[in-house]
């Protein structure tokens, strides 16, 4: 696209006035556009302090009949995909009485809190890409992450191409990049590996192991554990992950509940590492829950609006979230991963680090400033240890985590109940996450690798079907590099070990191409050479038979 400052819009506030503004100069800024090649950047250079609103230009943009727009969601367990044309993005402000929302804080979880849904308008961050009936993309992608997530908006009744700079907040005195993003045309993946290779190759293994919640979730105990790891099969696997419910309460993470693990984790951890295997915990180090010590006793470590703790949603008995900004906080998170470095805790799976960027009065910080000050502060603690982000919007994880976390959980049923269907784009869903572990595949092994959560083999304690199952076993190993389970490998049948069979062939597979069509998503890939392709209908689970040829 070709620009110039006199498309770029600002709000801004000066001298506690708001203003609105279209570059390339005025009193206040002068705005900086640079264009070479694929890459666009513009940097506003403030003649005086100001506090940023909005920034934004659009374009002219033809949409045609059969075309598919792919929308990143705003974070790890948001709703991402190709979408048709004819579709739109679901609005829980319209889907769900005020009174539900605000009482289970449902806005929260995603980016519904902030962002203006319209039916005719899609909107997607950090990347997202067109690809016409003939198969051409145009694809953008942000390389300014650090200062503002980039939102791309297809306003497709308007035939315009929308750019906004979620600068929100910013309160700048010098300089401050505003864009920063490149665009590529040709293939699908061909335009997406141009744009991640900006971003480099993740050193991370792929990684295979257990993990508690899928079968027990927050009922745990010394007792099971130690069971669990009895039936690991630990030359399949590299990781055993407790999961949560080992604390007494969100938030109190040094808090170990002794009814439960009267001899602490330490003993666990060093059976973890004696039979060969790396010892995993869970923490949500940005949150606290309302019945947690840390809530009663430090009211003043809580982030609050309107002299009230924001809540980042209604889990456990409603997760409040923490003030990172104060230093005794910081201090806090320090102490707690600390703690279970100390222990010997080799790999963390960090949940619920959207929290972070619900901080926004008074902080000076866009909402990516935030979350990606927050990430470093994680890495810094950690060090070298594995970091498996969760719940996080994603761009401020990459090359900060080795592991994310790609799509929502997935659930005991395979679309969860009609009214949980209408509820936010962050939902418990086994055929949400599948399709985002499919169409964010394109992200492995560069950023991060991808965490396509739990595979489900056992034919017990799940409402998964038999072909759901199957199916869900062989996308995470054919789309991640993160292959977990809750299941007892041990006691496999023939059966299933006849799915993990299909599932390993695929494993080091590469895709070549991602295609939505109407309701079934077509996979394909190469193996030694030989191109293969994998049809998945996502409203009727099966896998194409072809899969059991290799």
């Amino acid at each position: 696209m070709k620009l110039t400052e006199q498309d770029i819009n600002i709000r801004y506030i000066v001298d506690g006035v708001e203003k609105r503004a279209i570059g390339p100069e005025n009193e206040d800024f002068s705005l900086d556009l640079v264009q070479k090649d694929e890459r666009t950047t513009i940097t506003l250079h403030a003649k005086k302090p100001i506090k940023l609103v909005t920034s934004s230009f659009e374009v002219p943009y033809t949409y045609e009949e059969g075309d598919q727009l792919y929308i990143n969601g705003y974070q790890s367990w948001t709703e991402t995909r190709e979408y048709e044309l004819s579709e739109y993005l679901r609005d829980i402000k319209k889907s769900v009485p005020a009174i539900i929302r605000n009482r289970y804080h449902l806005e929260n979880y995603g980016d519904a809190w902030f962002m203006d849904y319209q039916k005719d308008n899609f909107h997607s961050f950090t990347f997202a890409y067109r690809r016409h009936r003939d198969g051409e993309t145009h694809f953008i992608g942000s390389l300014n992450e650090e200062n503002a997530f980039l939102i791309i908006h297809y306003k497709k009744e308007e035939n315009v191409l929308s750019i906004r700079s979620d600068c929100e907040y910013k309160e700048v005195e010098d300089d401050f990049c505003l864009y920063d993003f490149v665009e590529y045309t040709g293939e699908m993946m061909d335009t997406a590996g141009q744009y991640f290779a900006h971003y480099g190759v993740c050193e991370a293994p792929p990684i295979s192991g257990y993990t508690s919640w899928y079968l027990h979730y927050q009922n745990i105990n010394e007792e099971k554990m130690r069971k669990a790891l009895d039936g690991v099969d630990s030359d399949c696997f590299d990781l055993f992950q407790i999961d949560d419910g080992y604390e007494t309460f969100v938030g109190d993470w040094m808090d170990i509940d002794k009814k439960k693990f009267p001899n602490g984790l330490k003993p666990l951890v060093d059976e973890i590492h004696g039979k060969g295997l790396k010892a995993g915990i869970w923490l949500a180090p940005f949150v606290c829950e309302k019945k947690s010590r840390l809530y009663k006793e430090h009211p003043d470590w809580l982030y609050h609006e309107s002299g009230k703790p924001v809540f980042a949603g209604c889990n456990w008995s409603g997760d409040v979230t923490l003030d990172l900004r104060l230093p005794e906080v910081q201090d806090y998170i320090r102490k707690c991963l600390n703690f279970y470095m100390d222990m010997g805790f080799d790999f963390f799976k960090l949940d619920f680090l959207y929290a972070a960027a619900l901080i926004h009065e008074g902080r000076g910080m866009t909402r990516a400033e935030i979350m990606r000050r927050s990430m470093k502060g994680l890495r810094e603690i950690l060090g070298d240890k594995m970091i498996l982000g969760c719940g996080v919007p994603l761009s401020s994880a990459f090359n900060l985590v080795d592991y994310c976390r790609i799509g929502p959980d997935v659930s005991n049923s395979y679309d969860d109940s009609f009214i949980m269907r209408k509820l936010h784009r962050e939902r418990v869903s086994t055929k949400v996450t599948m399709q985002n572990t499919i169409f964010r595949s394109i992200m492995d092994g560069t950023v991060f690798r991808c965490d396509p959560d739990v595979y489900v083999l056992r034919d017990s304690d799940t409402n998964l079907s038999g072909e759901e199952r199957r199916a869900l076993t062989i996308i995470n190993h054919l789309c991640g590099s993160v292959y977990m389970t809750s299941d007892n490998n041990a006691s496999y049948q023939y059966e299933t070990h006849s799915v993990m069979k299909e599932a390993h062939a695929v494993q080091n597979a590469k895709i070549t191409d991602i295609l939505k069509i109407g309701t079934d998503i077509k996979i394909e890939f190469e193996i030694d050479g030989k191109t293969h392709v994998i049809t998945f209908p996502v409203d009727l689970v099966q896998i194409d038979e072809d899969i059991k040829t290799y």
